[in-house]
């Protein structure tokens, strides 16, 4: 037993929401009309408690390219305290503009400097060096595919980029549901480093025991409806998390169900929100 609440408890760490994602993307440094000499890549932790990243990459391929080696660049072991921002500097232009703010990773040849794309493209934030091929990989933390890419994550891309425009997540970096035409804008890039304030998302404490008779059916689940029920019958707020923390599943309830089809066999957190409350409960998919 002692194990299972271990286990319990580094799934409930995991879902805290110690979520890291890409914030800003700029594909335009140094480019004539550009705003800063480098392209550049921002990650933002949007979660609850910091992320340590080992072994991790950022990979870029252009809009209907493939993700390849040249283009996995590789980053140091970083911590990323909640609310905090991390910059990474890729490839520079030829025009005389504004350096970025100090970068926290500017990595030198040979290492690999990725060249974005001014206008289009796609760039994976991935748990290991192994080449994405699809937003839905196991390896995928973050997926964002801007301009006129042919994968991205949820409806569709990003709007396009411009020598002074940049790919931007919406909230200042913490509106995350999987969407790229809805999470980004295409505005002035504003690179924000680990020197720039913490911007933490949501204030409230996560709680199991603050929503009343929250109860998950079945669990574990062998269908595709899974019954999210409380004390109250009041429509609530559903995101469900593998145990890496990435958010797999975002949805209101109707009539108390959520659709839970794209879930594959595993363990979940689900984070419920009901009248400004909200708790977590473990799920297991078989």
């Amino acid at each position: 037993m002692k194990k299972l609440y271990i286990l319990a408890a580094a799934l409930v760490s995991t879902a805290s929401f110690s979520q890291v994602v890409i914030s800003q993307v700029y594909g335009g440094g140094g480019n004539n009309g550009a705003v800063y000499s480098n392209d550049f890549v921002e990650l933002f932790n949007r979660g609850s408690q910091a992320v340590t990243l080992t072994g991790h990459t950022l990979q870029y391929a252009s809009n209907s390219g493939s993700f390849n080696a040249s283009n996995i660049q590789p980053l140091p072991t970083i911590t990323i305290q909640p609310g905090q921002y991390y910059l990474i500097q890729e490839a520079a232009g030829n025009t005389a503009v504004q350096a970025l703010p100090t970068p926290d990773y500017a990595p030198v040849a040979p290492a690999v400097i990725l060249s974005i794309g001014g206008t289009n493209g796609k760039i994976v934030l991935a748990s290991n060096d192994t080449a994405v091929t699809s937003p839905t990989d196991a390896n995928v933390v973050d997926f964002v595919g801007f301009g006129s890419a042919t994968t991205f994550e949820g409806s569709g891309p990003t709007p396009a980029l411009g020598n002074a425009l940049a790919a931007v997540r919406a909230s200042n970096g913490c509106q995350d549901t999987n969407d790229n035409a809805t999470d980004f804008v295409s505005t002035t890039p504003t690179p924000r480093n680990t020197a720039t304030p913490v911007n933490v998302c949501g204030t409230q404490s996560i709680n199991k025991n603050q929503i009343a008779g929250l109860k998950l059916s079945p669990n574990p689940l062998t269908g595709n409806v899974l019954t999210v029920s409380s004390n109250s019958d009041v429509e609530k707020t559903v995101a469900i998390f593998d145990i890496t923390g990435k958010q797999i599943l975002s949805a209101v309830t109707v009539n108390n169900t959520v659709n839970a089809a794209k879930l594959s066999a595993g363990v979940y957190i689900v984070k419920v929100t009901e009248e400004g409350k909200t708790a977590t409960k473990k799920l297991i998919v078989q």
